[in-house]
């Protein structure tokens, strides 16, 4: 489905740490998503109470933000009233004029957008009646939010209503702040007699009810024996705290779907009226004996919070900071990713996009450009649940996303910033079928950051590899080993000389015990140097490509040459080894040439020789060190595509070796035959999806590469000892 025929809706939010911000979303979902429009949330960890508060790191975060005006969008919805500090709200939205598309506000009043706000009068003067009629309380104190601010005196309005036609005094009441302070100090002026203690106390949210009943019960005052406490939001501690709390639900859910029904309105002029969803959510806390609504919320809170817990150990044992950051390349570091993104629970799909300043590097200093997104942005990463990755691509940054990576139906997408500091490298984009299974966490932050760092070290190390480039430019040696360069290689050989030409590219090396302290390119750079002798001319080319000059003695071909060469370069390593039992020998593929310098070549005509050698067609005899590499990489492949078909016939072919060959190599390598290796990580992979996800079995079977469902569960219980069913049923503790 091409991008521009998808509709969608924007969002603008600070953290969706809370419960209460997810249902906001839920709201939104509700209205928007059943008309045919995606939700893309720009979101971060940020909410900072005030901008002295700011730093690097949160000024980092806020940049998702200013991805917004370079995304097309259908219509906007400005969360202004979520954030804590007004100023920061404003300094985004004063960014957001003169977008292009239909924009609505929630809970915060401006001179730009329309802003959506719900009556809360209703909903509080509806407790503080239950209060009177239902317990009998005349004695109702109220604590409200800031004074000053529209929620809190709409529902101490609320209050006054209810107080003023049961005929009852409205002067028993003080402004708080919303949060713990005001709560726990006036417990302390009711408990040692300050203040008269009321029968009841209504309290305009819970945040502040509940710290009012825990600074309480430390005085032994007991809630609802002594006192009656209600609130309002409806969040999950509400339910969660003891007693359970009498509260006002319904309140995001209905501010959420309004703003989306004023943003439809102005998009297509119709009428739809707003929706009514508060009520009151009835707990312990004011004296009622049976409690209504609550084992649903319990229910789906445990399910989270143990599915979480299961999800907090996998990632404690994935040693996931560690792989990101000792990525030796971008390449490496999208495959980790990859392979870790199953560390975060609840997701559909996963998209890393980074900008493509990797491979434009400048010759001024680009960090001033990572302040801002490009006009062209990176698919780095395409993951899914259900299906296959995607490839990388480039894509214009105004799409979000490339057309193809979507699926077709509504999509509630959650696009959180990749940054170092205030250096911004992309974003992450995951989406959901449920907005309450989203929550930015300490978790997921800590993941996400891992990348941001990663990403950081490859950003340094392509500025460094630039500026070496330009060193190098004007030197005649590799910074790195001290070897000759290209140019310095031309400035060294001798003129009417024969020589054989050897050219080296470094293909892998492994350590036994990942505690060598050398690089394998610096490795070889010291054996070269060390192994020719004053006449030959050893030089570096690049990371992994090094080459010997050897003057040809008379009456001797090139191949005899360099074959004896070869052989004391061998013999040499093997004895470097010897002494050095961390490292094994490592797998090198040599080129032979023959130069003759009638005329001294320029470094180009160099380059074009060591090119030359670099691409030309090699027999499987001379690369057989490099097997090692392509069964690790054909592992991770399977790995990561089970479902696809794997032939040991076609591999072989690929890999230039007969079948039996290959056979014998796989398992020589991982002590276990290609065929078992295979059924073990497809019914791996299997275990995964039954435990993890509600998909039949057929399904699963085509996941897993079985076409016949009933060879994979054959399999299956062959490798388990239990029937598909059956190990659901146990890993999920059904009886």
């Amino acid at each position: 489905m091409e991008n521009e025929s998808r509709k969608r809706i924007g969002v603008i939010m600070p953290a969706i740490i809370e419960t209460l911000d997810a249902l906001y979303l839920d709201g939104i979902c509700h209205q928007v998503c059943t008309q045919g429009y995606d939700v893309i949330v720009f979101t971060c960890s940020s909410n900072m109470r005030s901008e002295s508060a700011q730093n690097a790191y949160t000024l980092g975060e806020e940049s998702i933000y200013r991805l917004v005006p370079k995304v097309r969008l259908d219509g906007l919805i400005f969360a202004g009233g979520k954030f804590h500090d007004p100023a920061t709200a404003h300094r985004i939205l004063n960014k957001l004029n003169g977008i292009s598309c239909p924009c609505v506000c929630t809970d915060f009043e401006n001179e730009i957008f329309p802003s959506v706000r719900i009556s809360q009068v209703d909903s509080i003067q509806k407790v503080t009646e239950h209060l009177i009629f239902d317990h009998g309380f005349k004695e109702i104190f109220c604590l409200t939010g800031p004074q000053g601010n529209p929620d809190a005196e709409e529902r101490l309005a609320g209050w006054r209503i209810a107080m003023e036609r049961a005929g009852l005094p409205i002067s028993q009441y003080c402004y708080g702040d919303f949060w713990r302070e005001k709560a726990t100090k006036l417990a302390d002026d009711f408990a040692l007699g300050h203040a008269p203690m009321p029968e009841a106390v209504v309290c305009t949210n819970d945040i502040m009810a509940i710290s009012l009943c825990k600074q309480l019960s430390r005085y032994g005052i007991r809630v609802p024996e002594d006192i009656a406490v209600t609130g309002f939001d409806g969040g999950q501690n509400a339910i969660l705290t003891t007693p359970t709390l009498t509260t006002v639900d319904g309140k995001e859910f209905e501010l959420g779907s309004n703003a989306g029904l004023a943003l439809l309105n102005l998009l297509d002029g119709q009428k739809r009226p707003y929706i009514q969803a508060q009520s009151i959510l009835f707990g312990k806390s004011c004296g009622c004996h049976q409690e209504r609504r609550t084992g649903k919320y319990l229910e789906k809170f445990y399910e989270k919070f143990l599915l979480t817990s299961e999800y907090c150990e996998i990632r404690m044992m994935s040693d996931y900071i560690n792989k990101m950051a000792s990525a030796e390349s971008l390449a490496q570091l999208s495959t980790r990713i990859d392979e870790l993104a199953d560390v975060i629970p609840y997701w559909n799909d996963l998209y890393v996009c980074i900008q493509p300043l990797f491979d434009q590097m400048k010759e001024t200093n680009d960090a001033l450009s990572l302040t801002d997104f490009t006009e062209k942005m990176w698919l780095f990463v395409s993951k899914h649940r259900y299906r296959s990755s995607d490839n990388a691509m480039k894509f214009d940054t105004v799409n979000f996303l490339p057309p193809d990576v979507i699926d077709k139906n509504p999509l509630l997408m959650i696009a959180t910033p990749l940054h170092n500091a205030d250096m911004s490298f992309g974003y992450i984009v995951t989406s959901y079928s449920d907005p309450k299974q989203y929550a930015f966490d300490d978790l997921y932050v800590s993941w996400r950051d891992s990348i941001s760092n990663a990403l950081s070290v490859q950003y340094i190390k392509a500025q460094n590899r630039f500026l070496n480039q330009r060193l190098e430019m004007f030197s005649e040696r590799d910074s790195m080993t001290g070897m000759l360069n290209l140019k310095g290689l031309s400035k060294n050989m001798i003129f009417k000389q024969k020589y054989a030409f050897i050219v080296l590219e470094l293909k892998w090396i492994q350590t036994l015990s990942n505690q060598i302290s050398i690089t394998p390119d610096l490795f070889l750079a010291n054996v070269l140097r060390m192994n020719c002798t004053e006449s030959e001319i050893c030089f570096r080319y690049n990371k992994n490509v090094f080459g010997v000059l050897i003057p040809l003695p008379e009456k001797m071909d090139v191949e005899r040459c360099c074959e004896e060469w070869t052989m004391r370069f061998d013999a040499f390593i093997d004895l470097v080894n010897q002494r050095e039992k961390k490292l094994e020998k490592p797998i090198i593929r040599f080129y032979y040439d023959q130069l003759e310098t009638d005329t001294i070549p320029e470094q180009e005509a160099l380059e074009i020789r060591i090119q030359t050698q670099l691409h030309h067609d090699i027999s499987p005899s001379v690369v057989k060190g490099n097997y090692v590499q392509q069964l690790e990489e054909l592992r991770r492949r399977i790995i990561r595509k089970p479902s696809e078909e794997w032939i040991q016939e076609t591999i072989a072919g690929t890999m230039g070796i007969s079948e039996s060959y290959f056979r014998r190599i796989y398992k020589q390598h991982f002590r276990v035959s290609f065929h078992a290796d295979l059924i073990h990580i497809r019914m791996s992979h299997a275990m995964k999806l039954l435990k993890q996800t509600d998909m039949n079995i057929k399904v699963i079977a085509e996941q897993c590469g079985y076409a016949n469902i009933y060879h994979f569960m054959t399999a299956f219980k062959k490798e388990t000892g239990l029937t598909t069913t059956e190990f659901r049923n146990v890993k999920r503790g059904s009886k």
